[in-house]
């Protein structure tokens, strides 16, 4: 059975599992969704780590969310544009 997850949730089991936890890119997989759109959600635990993924997938004009969630604090980017989102979507599938 999948069990669908809020970002907030799957955010702070990700941390759980982890002693150093890394910036993550949720989405890649196009099961990720906003509205019922595709979205891709670019997530650091720091500012500058949130920042350098913007610039890495070419969105660091997009606002970024300061999200505090339990005893974690995270920021993230959510990539909405259709045409952006299928483009990472096929970076992430390509060998």
């Amino acid at each position: 059975m999948i069990q669908a997850r809020t970002e907030q949730e799957w955010v702070v089991e990700y941390v759980k599992r982890k002693k150093h936890p890394l910036p993550v890119v949720l989405g890649t997989r196009g099961t990720w969704t906003g509205n019922g759109k595709p979205m891709i959600i670019l997530i650091g635990f720091t500012i500058e780590d949130v920042f350098v993924l913007g610039d890495i997938y070419g969105v660091s004009h997009h606002p970024v969310r300061e999200m505090k969630e339990k005893q974690v604090t995270y920021y993230a980017i959510n990539i909405i544009d259709k045409k952006k989102v299928k483009e990472i979507i096929k970076e992430w599938k390509e060998p």
